[in-house]
C-alpha cells in the first residue's frame, strides 16, 4: 500500500489543524481503515478455511513497516507509530489470538518463528518500499495453520517471545490501496480507501468476499495459464470471456463465503440494488461485468437455494480451482 498517497489525502482533509495534531490523527485513520479491513476479511478467511486448498495461520495482528513511508513522513509516522522497530505491529484484532497473549499495537516485531527480522533503523530502504512488510507476511504465511508459533517482540524496550495458537483459514492478505479499486492479485486483495469511506462493515464485506473468492478460484493462475488477456483487450475475445466467467464465479462463490462467515448471504444481492449502483459504471460499465440487475437476480437465487444450510456449506465450485479455464 501507499501509505504515502493515504497521508497526503488525508492531510489535505485536516490541513487546518496543528501539524503536530494532524500528523498524528492522519496515521490515526489510516490505522483504523488497515484494522477494519483486517477484521473483515480475518473473519471470511477463517470462516471458510474448508474452502480453501491453500491455507495460513490467522493471528489477529497487521504488520507494516517504516520503509512503506515515503522519507518525508517517516519522522511523523515514528513519532505516531512509534516503531520499536523496523517492522511492527500497527494493528491488534480485538478478541484475536494476539491479543489474548498480550500483543498490543505499536509493539516492535524482531522475528517470526525462526525467521529473523531487521531490528536497526539504518536496516530500513532509503525509498518507500513494501518489501520487509512482504517478507514478513510471506513467513507467517508459510507457517503450519494450526500449530503454535513464535514471535519475538520489543515492547517498551523489553524483548519476549510469545508463543500463539493461531486460527486456521484461507491464505490471502488484504490491505487498504490508494486506488479506487477493488481487485485481487492471487495473493492480496486490495480495497480502495473510497469503499472504506462510503461502505458500512456488512456492504464492505460484501467486495471483499468477491474478491477473496477470486483468490479461493485461483482466477489470476488459471486465467494466466490460459493466455488472457489485461488492460484494454481484456474485454475482447477470449479473454473477455474468459475474464466474465470470473466474475461470475466470484460473485457466486461470495455468497457462501458471506454465509459461513456469519453474514446474511442476501447481502450481496441487496447490495447490487443499493450501494452497488455507485460502482456500477452505467453505460461505462466494463464488459466482463454483468448488470447489477442481473447480478442482484443471480446472487439472490444463490442464497435463496442455501437457506437453512448447515455451515459451512463447501459448494461443488470449489472444485473448479483446480480446473483450467477455457
Amino acid at each position: 500500500m501507499s501509505k504515502l498517497l493515504l497521508f497526503v489525502a488525508a492531510v489535505g482533509l485536516m490541513a487546518s489543524a496543528p501539524r503536530e495534531v494532524s500528523d498524528r490523527a492522519v496515521f490515526e485513520l489510516l490505522r483504523r481503515d488497515d484494522l477494519r479491513l483486517a477484521q473483515i476479511g480475518e473473519r471470511l478467511a477463517i470462516a471458510n478455511a474448508p474452502l480453501c486448498r491453500r491455507k495460513q495461520p490467522w493471528i489477529g495482528v497487521v504488520i507494516h513497516s517504516l520503509e512503506q513511508y515515503q522519507p518525508s513522513v517517516r519522522e511523523a509516522a515514528r513519532s505516531a507509530f512509534g516503531f520499536a522497530s523496523p517492522l511492527a505491529i500497527e494493528a491488534v484484532v480485538p478478541g484475536g489470538p494476539a491479543h489474548r497473549v498480550g500483543i498490543i499495537k505499536d509493539d516492535g516485531l524482531l522475528a517470526i518463528a525462526d525467521h529473523p527480522l531487521p531490528e536497526r533503523m539504518e536496516q530500513v530502504s532509503p525509498s518507500a518500499a513494501t518489501r520487509s512488510r512482504d517478507f514478513a507476511n510471506a513467513q507467517l504465511a508459510a507457517l503450519s495453520p494450526s500449530k503454535p508459533l513464535v514471535l519475538r517482540i520489543r515492547h517498551a524496550g523489553v524483548e519476549r517471545e510469545v508463543s500463539i495458537v493461531p486460527h486456521p483459514g484461507c491464505r490471502a492478505q488484504f490491505e487498504v490501496h490508494y486506488i479506487d479499486e477493488a481487485a485481487a492479485d492471487g495473493v492480496i486483495v486490495q480495497i480502495g480507501a473510497s469503499f472504506l469511506d462510503k461502505l458500512d462493515d456488512d456492504w464492505l464485506a460484501v467486495v471483499v468476499a468477491h474478491e477473496l473468492a477470486h483468490i479461493i478460484l485461483r482466477h489470476r493462475e488459471r486465467m494466466e495459464a490460459a493466455g488472457v488477456s489485461y488492460g484494454l483487450l481484456a474485454e475482447f475475445g477470449k479473454s473477455g470471456r474468459l475474464h466474465a466467467q470470473a466474475e461470475q464465479e466470484a460473485d457466486q462463490l461470495s455468497v457462501y463465503l458471506l454465509a459461513n462467515a456469519g453474514y446474511d448471504p442476501m447481502l450481496a444481492a441487496r447490495f447490487w440494488r443499493g450501494p452497488g449502483r455507485q460502482f456500477d459504471g452505467g453505460l461505462l460499465r466494463s464488459r466482463i461485468y454483468p448488470d447489477r440487475k442481473e447480478r442482484a437476480r443471480v446472487l439472490e437465487a444463490e442464497a435463496a437455494a442455501i437457506a437453512g444450510s448447515a455451515l459451512p456449506v463447501v459448494p461443488s465450485l470449489v472444485a473448479l480451482a483446480d480446473q483450467p479455464m477455457r
